[in-house]
């Protein structure tokens, strides 16, 4: 959760914003056996290394003293070397607790992936397979756009009821595939990252296929399918599941201009503006949620594998 985070304020983005995530993103999960051996094992350690800086300050002072004998200065003159043992032990016993409150939010972290654990399925990052085909800087890209987006994804999972999928299957395309899926309840949302350069981005209609374009005109467009994968989701899914299809774009001063759904029905947004739209939606439809493991097995066939 706090790489999340920190993903999400390089962009100057703050989840706290957001309602979900003030009723959600901030409630810790249930110490776990392991939680807590971690935290008294840190603490333990904290304890003796603090005690043993103590230890070596309390023994330097006589040894400074005998110094100054032997060296036959006085004690106002060792006073630098005196004060220097002494902000080294603060120094060292800062840094002591640093590194215990570090192991602490680590222990945090792995209690709330063990709390995760069956409810993330799949690995992001597959379009990596695509490099000799793409390329690899346009890959790579592609890449860290959907490694920032699984991060982003993990903080829908303080919401009750929600997982998430990573590199599903694009319908009737083997060398295609769709990034990111959120399932919760009767309602799937189909992701697809993106890391673009600064801008403000829009789709243009090109026919059966959308196109996403830089509002100024620069460069050339970028076909995008994702209304194809929607459809084939929806009839995998069933007329009682709503298929969402959405573009999460990623990127320093990036924006979405006015046409920002499609002709074929294709939502785009900013990569803050998707997960308080998700998330918005999903906790406010708590009270209306119902399990639904028929939506999950679907998702779930249809990972990739290679």
């Amino acid at each position: 959760m706090v790489q999340a985070v920190q993903v999400l304020r390089q962009y100057g983005i703050r989840p706290e914003v957001w309602d979900w995530y003030r009723a959600h993103g901030r409630v810790r999960p249930d110490p776990t056996p392991q939680y807590r051996a971690a935290t008294r094992r840190a603490a333990r350690r904290s304890v003796v290394l603090i005690v043993l800086v103590v230890v070596a300050v309390v023994v330097a002072m006589p040894v400074i003293y005998w110094i100054a004998v032997l060296v036959h200065v006085s004690l106002y003159q060792m006073a630098p070397v005196t004060l220097g043992v002494l902000l080294a032990g603060v120094a060292l016993i800062f840094a002591i607790f640093v590194a215990w409150s570090g192991a602490v939010r680590e222990a945090r972290e792995d209690a709330r992936r063990e709390a995760n654990r069956g409810r993330i399925f799949g690995t992001p990052g597959g379009v990596l397979a695509a490099a000799e085909k793409f390329g690899r800087g346009r890959v790579e890209a592609g890449a860290r756009g959907e490694g920032s987006t699984a991060l982003l994804l993990e903080l829908l999972l303080r919401i009750p009821g929600t997982s998430v999928f990573h590199g599903l299957q694009f319908p009737g395309r083997q060398d295609s595939d769709v990034d990111h899926a959120v399932a919760f309840g009767n309602v799937v949302y189909l992701l697809d990252s993106k890391l673009y350069r600064w801008g403000q981005y829009e789709w243009r209609p090109a026919g059966e296929k959308d196109l996403i374009v830089r509002s100024d005109g620069y460069g050339h467009g970028k076909a995008n399918w994702m209304h194809a994968a929607a459809a084939g989701y929806r009839s995998l899914l069933g007329p009682g599941v709503e298929v969402i299809p959405m573009i999460m774009i990623h990127g320093r001063s990036t924006s979405v201009g006015s046409t920002s759904i499609s002709a074929h029905g294709v939502h785009m947004l900013t990569a803050r503006d998707a997960m308080e739209r998700i998330g918005d939606t999903m906790a406010g439809s708590l009270n209306q949620w119902q399990d639904n493991p028929a939506v999950r097995a679907a998702l779930l066939s249809k990972l990739k594998t290679g």
